[in-house]
């Protein structure tokens, strides 16, 4: 495809802005810190909060110590916890409903990335009065610094406790809304690795190679910074040694711990250089499926990465370095495609297939359409797709 200079320049403009950015999120990382949040909160002066989260986390008891923490500080909690696997905009504005009900002066969400998401894009929508998610959707759109927000993530996987992202489900056309804004980030992400000591296997699974696919993407866009790349790279090899321990271990605090910063490495590094084909294109399918976001990241990125060709090359054989499955003394097309194999093996340890059978033909144009959409002109991808190429992207998945 003849390369369009308009969506380099804006890509390479967005790149250097993010890069020159500096960093100003606190992050508290100790097993145990869930609570700390009261005491985050108390220094705030904060009197009302809302707190997102699931059914399952009240249930089970999880935020008993917590809540109990905030009721002694005088501190009322509002909980809106009808956050479904993939928020919608339904979601997104009965939680903002629920902010304005309850007067509240701050967001604390506990869950994973569909939680942070709803948190993030129900805040946007509490500082827009009157915004819809289609006024805020895109880059940029957010106009207004969020309420204090603090991020505990369940899961090690989206890295949204640190992400600038948000993405957001359409339910009258079944699309799924990415939203960018450097307003959405948290103020505070408490890492606990005690959170994610019961997720399943399969989820441990998904989630980790989610936070994969972002190290991976960040690091072979172009313009990436030196700090994007050191980023991606520690990711990488922390998710090559740990996930498959926390896979067959789900009680490995050590490889638990590991993981999360981990994902916060590589939210942080997809912050800085945005992600993909491998999610412009799983949004897309995800959204006409209803499949889980990781899984499906874990399919496309071996096929994607293979059709990027030498245009990744020396990405991806330094990735291979940073994961330990590089070899000395050989070309870096041997160990870009050593990190494909790697790649691989890691979907057939965790039971992910090579393709996608619910993909549907007849689908692929519809797909391939709004892949494109999301893609171009904003993220910096190796290489400029057109729509052809991303049916051939399809293709190579439906078949395995």
């Amino acid at each position: 495809m003849q390369i369009n200079w308009y969506s380099r320049a804006r890509q390479l403009f967005f790149s250097v802005v993010m890069g020159l950015l500096p960093d100003t999120q606190q992050k508290i990382s100790d097993p145990g810190s869930l609570c700390k949040a009261v005491d985050l909160l108390t220094q705030q002066d904060v009197h009302s909060v809302l707190l997102v989260t699931t059914p399952g986390m009240i249930k089970r008891g999880t935020l008993d110590e917590l809540l109990t923490g905030l009721a002694a500080q005088g501190i009322q909690a509002h909980l809106y916890s009808d956050v479904l696997p993939d928020p919608t905009d339904e979601c997104a504005m009965a939680c903002a409903q629920c902010y304005n009900e309850g007067s509240c002066q701050a967001l604390l969400a506990v869950g994973g990335g569909s939680v942070i998401d709803c948190a993030k894009i129900a805040g946007a929508l509490a500082i827009n009065p009157g915004a819809s998610v289609a006024d805020i959707s895109g880059f940029m759109r957010v106009k207004k610094r969020l309420p204090y927000f603090i991020a505990v993530p369940t899961t090690a996987g989206t890295g949204s406790e640190v992400t600038a992202g948000a993405v957001i489900t359409n339910v009258s056309n079944h699309v799924k809304h990415p939203v960018n804004d450097l307003r959405l980030v948290p103020t505070v992400a408490i890492l606990d690795p005690c959170l994610t000591a019961s997720m399943p296997a399969n989820l441990t699974a998904y989630t980790g190679i989610d936070a994969l696919s972002h190290a991976v993407e960040a690091y072979t866009n172009r313009f990436s910074q030196q700090k994007t790349r050191q980023a991606a790279c520690r990711a990488a090899r922390a998710i090559f040694a740990n996930l498959p321990r926390a896979y067959e271990h789900g009680l490995d605090m050590q490889a638990r711990t590991a993981l999360l910063e981990a994902s916060y490495d590589a939210g942080y590094a997809i912050t800085h250089n945005y992600v993909g084909y491998v999610h412009a294109i799983s949004h897309a399918v995800g959204a006409l499926y209803g499949l889980p976001h990781g899984y499906i990241n874990a399919v496309l990125m071996p096929h994607v990465l293979q059709k990027y060709g030498s245009a990744v090359y020396k990405p991806l054989a330094e990735l291979a370095c940073c994961a330990g499955v590089a070899k000395d003394g050989v070309s870096a097309q041997y160990n870009a495609a050593a990190f494909i194999d790697a790649l691989n093996r890691l979907n057939e340890q965790f039971g992910i297939p090579r393709s996608l059978a619910e993909l549907a033909q007849k689908d692929f144009d519809l797909i391939a359409t709004r892949a494109l959409a999301e893609g171009n002109p904003t993220y910096p991808v190796p290489v400029i797709w057109d729509k052809q190429d991303i049916i051939e992207a399809l293709e190579a998945v439906a078949c395995g």
